[in-house]
This record gives structure tokens, sequence and C-alpha cells, in this order.
């Protein structure tokens, strides 16, 4: 027994069935919504990551016609990085070299790729708000604390 009371004596709300039976129904829709709006085109990695992060979009009200293709070059990025980061791994980050001034420890082209795929993936989460920090941006909700905040109708 792991609680106090067994499972059958903890009543359940009227309700909960129906609001069970709502969310997956919205659920569903936010699936659906998801798969009309991807783009042609995507590759099976892009898709994957597509499907895993559209239908959270749409649970937001990010995912609108007009971004499509904003979240496709989302997709894109991402899919790279893991990518590079994936043959980095394997063939090893650095090289080494030996000339005139010794034996150096140079990273590898693909890292600076891997680099600027970083930034270019952060701004588009950022844009996104799909990271803790910039998601108290589309926080219409966040208000003042007292209450009595004369420029929040602004």
């Amino acid at each position: 027994m792991v609680g106090r009371y067994s499972e059958n004596v903890v009543a359940k709300h009227p309700a909960f069935d129906q609001g069970a039976a709502a969310a997956a129904e919205n659920e569903e829709a936010h699936i659906q919504r998801a798969k009309e709006l991807m783009p042609r085109g995507m590759n099976a990695d892009e898709k994957r990551v597509w499907n895993r992060i559209a239908p959270e979009l749409s649970r937001l009200g990010r995912l609108k016609k007009h971004f499509v293709d904003f979240v496709q070059e989302y997709c894109v990025v991402k899919v790279r990085m893991d990518a590079t980061r994936c043959q980095l791994d394997k063939d090893n980050w650095t090289y080494i070299t030996t000339g005139r001034h010794g034996v150096q420890h140079k990273s590898r082209p693909e890292v600076a790729q891997l680099n600027d795929d970083w930034r270019k993936w952060n701004s588009l989460v950022a844009q996104l708000g799909l990271s803790p920090a910039t998601e108290l941006r589309f926080n219409d909700r966040q208000g003042s604390l007292f209450g009595d905040d004369e420029f929040g109708s602004i």
C-alpha cells in the first residue's frame, strides 16, 4: 500500500472523465494542425523535429501559417546541429598538426560550423519563445504584483 488510503476510496470529481476526454480531443486537434501545416520537402529527421515541436507551438498559439517557414528553419538547423555533433563525437573534435611552430592541437572546421548553427538555433529559440527565459515575453497574463498597474492596459 503506497498511500494512506487504498485507490478505490479516493473519489473523483464528476467532471473528471469529461475533462480527460476534452484534453485528449484538444491534443489531437493540435497534432492535426501541425500535420496540416507541415511543409513539403522535409526529410525524415526534420519531420521528426517538426512532429515534436509543432504541436507544442500550436498548443501555445504560436503555430501560424505565416510562421511555418520560420519553424521549418528551426527544424533544419536542429537536425544539422545534431548530425554535426554526432560526426564530431565519432571523429574527434580536434586534430594535431606539426609545423615550424611545433605540435599544435586545432579544432576541426566542423566545430566552427556547429558554433554558427548553434547561434542560429539559439536565435530561433528566442524568437519562438522556446526557452524558459524567452517564454516570459509571450506571457500576456503577467501583471502587477499588487493589481494597481495603471499602465497594464496600454
